[in-house]
């Protein structure tokens, strides 16, 4: 976002929430991860507004992305706005809409025929603002290091600082069953697009495949992501380089300034805040004894790690997607610690009556936990993700 739209962004969001503290009940529109993240805002003492008296939903089937929407979450009831319609007071109360821009007008229709009638938007340039200054408010409470690109640059000329020229691509990671998006992306000189699971797809949908060269091709169908990450460690040679998703990309270029400038060794998607911990946010998409088997292998295998592994496990923060950018001798050190946990855990799993598709959001967790052994080492910087529809 540029200067001007952080800057109208911040005085809407302090509006917002403003406007909700005058209100003497509070109704959040959504019981997803952005509805959970506004809990845990509330219970770390960032957030000041009022304890939720429901979380209201259109339904409480999940949509696509997700499993079917929870009946609680912290002991408050999920409910369809219907439910409320003989509600005493909701001429006091305020919906908190926290999903995603992209479902406001269908949300906007749903509420029209009910009784609530004082109805609030967070935006998704709010919920990044929202995002980024809490995250850097859990970090200094936990005691941690937290460095942010500026997130009032939109893409500019980047122009290097350093005398020593540093080569840079990410890899934008897209399978042939991917929808076609509605939203035009604008290239990038420094994102080449890369086709995952091309081994077993069919078709050749893009010019660079992770079914080229060394590769693991065939396992995408649980690895995600990850086989393009694999490709890219074991096929490329720039000075720094990672991956991005199709949908979920780095909102600026401004993310290369850090790292062309020598001054970052690693540049991180802002964290997101899980609820009600990270073991927990596994849990609740996967299969705990998948998690169990994480920590086993991780204890075994790198014990110097252990103790992070369990310090995340009952924290807070999650590094999602697998998005990273980092310097070549970083990312050989991550490859070999995430590849080589996600194989001991396919073989110790094997047996193991869980659903094995669920272990494919284990390396998101590996991942979360390799970058917080080094947060204090690595230089680290966060900047924003931006979604695609």
């Amino acid at each position: 976002m540029n200067s001007q739209l952080y800057a109208e962004g911040k005085q809407k969001l302090d509006d917002l929430l403003s406007e909700i503290r005058s209100y003497r009940y509070l109704y959040i529109y959504s019981a997803g991860n952005r509805a959970k993240e506004i809990v845990q805002m509330r219970k770390i003492g960032f957030l000041d507004i009022p304890l939720p008296s429901g979380f209201l939903v259109t339904e409480m089937k999940g949509n696509r992305e997700c499993i079917d929407n929870p009946v609680q979450i912290d002991g408050i009831p999920v409910c369809v706005p219907e439910e409320y319609d003989e509600a005493a007071d909701l001429d006091e109360a305020v919906v908190f809409v926290t999903a995603m821009e992209h479902y406001h007008h269908d949300i906007w229709q749903n509420l029209a025929g009910s009784r609530f009638q004082h109805v609030c938007y967070l935006t998704d340039v709010m919920e990044r603002i929202l995002a980024a200054d809490c995250m850097k408010y859990y970090f200094e409470q936990c005691g941690l290091p937290f460095t942010m690109t500026d997130m009032m640059e939109t893409d500019i000329k980047i122009i290097p600082r350093s005398p020593t020229p540093v080569s840079v691509m990410t890899y934008m990671v897209k399978s042939a069953k991917d929808e076609k998006l509605s939203e035009e992306q604008a290239p990038r000189d420094w994102v080449t697009p890369l086709q995952a699971g091309a081994s077993a797809a069919g078709e050749k949908v893009l010019e660079v495949t992770d079914a080229d060269g060394d590769n693991i091709s065939d396992r995408n169908a649980y690895y995600n992501e990850m086989t393009g990450l694999y490709w890219v460690w074991k096929n490329t040679d720039w000075d720094v380089t990672g991956i991005c998703h199709y949908r979920r990309q780095f909102e600026s270029n401004i993310v290369l300034q850090p790292v062309l400038d020598g001054e970052a060794d690693v540049v991180l998607p802002v964290p997101a805040l899980v609820y009600p911990d990270l073991r927990g946010y596994y849990s609740n998409w996967g299969e705990d004894e998948y998690y169990r088997i994480m920590l086993e292998v991780i204890k075994e295998q790198h014990p110097d790690y252990y103790d992070t592994a369990v310090w995340c496990a009952g924290h807070l923060i999650f590094f999602p997607n697998n998005i990273f950018l980092a310097k070549k001798a970083v990312l050989d050190d991550y490859c070999q610690f995430a590849f080589g946990v996600i194989e001991e855990i396919e073989k110790r799993a094997a047996a193991c009556a869980c659903k094995k598709q669920t272990r494919c959001w284990q390396s998101e967790h590996i991942t979360t936990i390799y970058f917080m052994k080094h947060i204090r080492n690595y230089r680290i910087v966060f900047s924003n993700l931006i979604r695609f529809w």
